[in-house]
Parts: C-alpha cells; sequence; structure tokens
C-alpha cells in the first residue's frame, strides 16, 4: 500500500536539519524531500516511492532507513524551489572518450559541435583510459554529458546501464542533428531533459523521438499508461513542456530490456540518454 502525504502541510512539518542533509541537486534530481526521522528511520515524501535506487542514495545520504510516502510531482517541484534558494548554474563541460583510436575524429567532431549549442568546454580522454576512470570522472558534477564510441559490447551496455550523467553514442561521422532520440524512465531526473535538449533543438532546428523506458523488462504497456497511473502523467507532462517550445515530437513506445531499447534504435537518430543509474 503507497501511502500519500499532503505537500500543502510540508513547511509545519519539515525538520531543517534533515533537509540540509540532501542537496537541492539530489532532491531535485529525485523529486524526493525528507520529512522526519523517528527510531532510526527517515520518512521521505518522494514522487516515485517505487525507486529504489534513489532510496538506497537517501539512505546512504541521511545514515537511515527510509520510509517513502508519495506526493506528486508538480508539489514536490514548487516545494523545493520554495526550500532551496537559487544559486548560479554550475559551469559544466562535455566529456570525450572513445575505445578505437580511428573514431576519436568522429566523437570529438560530435562532442565540439554540442560544445558550441550548449556554450560548453570539451574535456578530451584519452583512448587507453580505462573505462572504470572515465566513468569516476564523468561523475563529477562540471560534467552534463559523456560523449563516446564503445565498440566493445560489454563495456558499451555497462555505460547506457550505469552512465552517472548524460550519455551520447556516437555512431556515424558527425552531421547536422536532425532528431534526437530522447530515453525517459519515468523519474524526476527526466525533467532536467528539458534544459540539455531544448538548446541543441534550437540550436540545430531538430525534432525529437521520445522513447518511454519501462522500469522493468516484463511491465505491461496498457499497465504503464492506463487512466490516470503517475507514468501516464508524467509522460503527458514532459511532452507538454515541449510542445510550448513548439517543438515536433514523435512518441515510441516499446517493451523489453530498456538498455537494449536504447542501442537497438535506428542509426540515423543520435542517441541521448540521460543518466541511467537507475536504468536497472
Amino acid at each position: 500500500m503507497t501511502l500519500y502525504f499532503d505537500m500543502g502541510t510540508f513547511a509545519n512539518n519539515a525538520d531543517r536539519e534533515l533537509l540540509n542533509q540532501i542537496p537541492r541537486q539530489v532532491a531535485a534530481y529525485y523529486l524526493a524531500l525528507p520529512l522526519a526521522r523517528e527510531a532510526g528511520q527517515v520518512t521521505v515524501v518522494t514522487a516515485y516511492p517505487e525507486n529504489v535506487a534513489a532510496l538506497g542514495v537517501l539512505a546512504r545520504l541521511l545514515h537511515a532507513q527510509i520510509v517513502p510516502v508519495a506526493s506528486p510531482e508538480t508539489d514536490l517541484q514548487a516545494a523545493i524551489a520554495r526550500i532551496y534558494p537559487a544559486s548560479a548554474p554550475l559551469a559544466q563541460s562535455i566529456l570525450v572518450w572513445t575505445d578505437e583510436p580511428e573514431w576519436s575524429e568522429a566523437v570529438i567532431r560530435t562532442a565540439r559541435a554540442f560544445g558550441r549549442a550548449l556554450d560548453q568546454g570539451v574535456q578530451i580522454f584519452d583512448c587507453a583510459t580505462p573505462l572504470a576512470e572515465v566513468m569516476e570522472t564523468a561523475r563529477r558534477q562540471e560534467f552534463s554529458l559523456l560523449v563516446t564510441h564503445v565498440s566493445d559490447d560489454t563495456a558499451r551496455m555497462r555505460l547506457v546501464r550505469r552512465s552517472p550523467t548524460s550519455l551520447l553514442l556516437v555512431r556515424g561521422e558527425y552531421a547536422p542533428i536532425d532528431n534526437l532520440l530522447v530515453a525517459l524512465r519515468g523519474y524526476g531526473s527526466d525533467h532536467e531533459t528539458l534544459d540539455r535538449v531544448l538548446p541543441l533543438l534550437a540550436h540545430e532546428a531538430a525534432d525529437v523521438t521520445v522513447l518511454p523506458l519501462a522500469r522493468s523488462a516484463s511491465a505491461s504497456l496498457n499497465d504503464m499508461l492506463a487512466g490516470d497511473s503517475s507514468i501516464r502523467q508524467h509522460l503527458q507532462a514532459f511532452l507538454g513542456d515541449l510542445g510550448q517550445a513548439d517543438v515536433e515530437v514523435a512518441v515510441r513506445l516499446r517493451q523489453g530490456d530498456p538498455a537494449s531499447q536504447v542501442i537497438a534504435e535506428p542509426v540515423s537518430c543520435t542517441h541521448l540518454t540521460l543518466p541511467t543509474s537507475d536504468l536497472v
């Protein structure tokens, strides 16, 4: 059974000491706020009480067992905006790496084109750099995107499943972007996509294909999109924001393993996925 919390009473119930333990970027990424601590447990208000990975992160930050209660996305977004003071955005860069030297030129050209569109610098890693080191570096907040070509199938799947930042898979020589594939996982981090995607769409006059990913390979499309399901509402909100930006959108629904669906998309799309640490 899922318990629901009225965010209208949050100001009177919030524990400020707990709030100080959760950085704004974590709260916004997972759409979650701690409410109260009792007997080694912390009650957390979240839009996604079923997101096991997010609950694990919060448990480590709060050093407690997490008891999730649900609240709508929009209510949590408004609460986070009220609680955390606005701050200047962190200057970010694009990280570049490939496991094959012959792909270096294509990957670097693609990264530099994205850097111009996003007004971000580019940091290039040597091909001999181990994948583990690349992923650890990409975890730092100053990197907004990892642009790569990975020839090794196992390494590519690992990146798609575990990349700590947005991931762009280069599958050919750079060409002007005419369509972006955006993979949505149905969590709060999807909303950060718009900040990254819209400048690219405006710069390249491109269209966008939205690929909603089931949170498990066995999930039914009927269950995902039925009635007033949270996934349906999440998708509608995301598409509504894109529609206001006057972007041509296509939605592609597929079932199966999420990482395999991203990798199997047609090569005519530029593949841009969000941080995939929750995509399991």
